[in-house]
């Protein structure tokens, strides 16, 4: 297991997060197998990647 912290800049709007992030790693054979990641807020990054203004805010502003 990971845990990271980490700032972003989602593409889609230049909106920037900080956030910690977990993952999972798997390892089989002396190779990465599996990175499962777990964000703390996913409502949070779904706002900052799309024209939603919160979690809450079903409706695209305008």
């Amino acid at each position: 297991m990971v845990l990271t912290h980490v700032h972003v800049r989602a593409r889609s709007t230049g909106r920037e997060l900080d956030f910690p992030i977990l993952q999972t790693i798997t390892v089989g054979d002396g190779r990465i197998t599996e990175v499962r990641p777990f964000y703390w807020d996913t409502a949070a990054i779904a706002a900052a990647c799309t024209n939603y203004h919160s979690a809450d805010d079903r409706l695209p502003r305008s």
